[in-house]
């Protein structure tokens, strides 16, 4: 059972941890539509979780949003040949 607990709160943890591009970087949330994003970010990379619920959403229609809320939140253009991912969590380059 301590296993158990263990395990479940190591994944819990990792959940909101960025990723190794953007460490050190800065977050912020942002909303772009029906999505709200977790966006992480360097001056040169950037990545944004999805943090609301949307039952089987479009993925061309989550990456143009998440590629909005990483520009709102880093003040730099996404690089749109760089955005790769899922509907879940999506990075891209940046270009400031």
């Amino acid at each position: 059972m301590r296993f158990f607990l263990l395990a479940l709160t190591a994944c819990i943890a990792a959940c909101s941890t960025p990723g190794v591009e953007v460490w050190g970087g800065t977050n912020s949330r942002q909303s772009v539509g029906a999505y709200s994003f977790t966006v992480n970010h360097t001056r040169t990379r950037a990545e944004a979780y999805r943090t609301n619920f949307a039952l089987r959403p479009s993925r061309a229609d989550v990456f143009d949003s998440a590629a909005r809320a990483m520009e709102l939140a880093s003040g730099c253009k996404a690089v749109r040949g760089s955005l790769e991912g899922d509907v879940a969590r999506i990075v891209a380059d940046l270009s400031c």
